[in-house]
């Protein structure tokens, strides 16, 4: 379901920055399917930096900062602290701190049932879940990866990708972000909430454009 390295190989007939979207997608749903391991971190660390080039998401200053912040979060990053963080607010023991599935969010908007909707618009795509997985389809980590999916292995039209974006991520990942950053004492995880807001504002720019 989740992929467990980024950035990862696609196929030649997609656009740089189709790539791009599709690794950034990969690892937001990495990061929020569990928290990131020794490799990971040591990868984010070393990413090189955002770089405006006249166009694209580069261009936009607030990814790029986004980006440099989350970068400089995983060099400071105790991997037992950043394990022990995301078990807080993700998993808990009972009910957890932040709920981590869109349907949490989405019943706050105009989605009157998203998981039966997600899992409707999955089933006319022939899209399925792996059978090892037992989280629902509306797990944020799990929107990310079909984000990915289509955009790196099916290519949709972009009209696909923009109704995925619209109904079920985007409102509930602006949400989700929003807690994570309320709580004073999230560290990780904040420089991950703010690198996603960062992304999700860009893709909604474009896909406005």
């Amino acid at each position: 379901m989740i992929q467990d390295a980024v950035p990862m190989q696609f196929s030649p007939t997609l656009p740089p920055e189709e790539a791009a979207r599709a690794n950034f997608y990969a690892l937001l749903a990495r990061l929020f399917y569990g928290a990131p391991d020794s490799a990971l971190l040591a990868a984010l660390a070393g990413a090189d930096e955002i770089v405006s080039e006249g166009s694209g998401d580069a261009d936009d200053p607030g990814l790029a900062l986004a980006w440099r912040d989350l970068s400089l979060a995983a060099a400071a990053a105790d991997l037992a602290a950043v394990e022990e963080e995301y078990q807080n607010l993700f998993v808990g023991v009972g009910k957890a701190r932040i709920p981590i599935y869109a349907s949490a969010y989405l019943a706050k908007s105009a989605v009157d049932a998203p998981l039966v909707e997600l899992r409707d618009f999955l089933a006319r795509r022939q899209i399925a879940r792996r059978t090892s997985v037992h989280e629902p389809e509306d797990h944020i980590a799990a929107l990310c990866e079909l984000m990915r999916y289509l955009i790196a292995e099916q290519q949709a039209p972009v009209e696909e990708q923009m109704a995925v974006f619209d109904q079920y991520l985007h409102p509930a990942v602006k949400l989700l972000c929003d807690a994570i950053c309320k709580l004073d004492e999230v560290k990780f995880y904040r420089s991950v909430a703010r690198f996603a807001e960062s992304f999700f504002d860009v893709e909604y720019a474009v896909f406005r454009m």
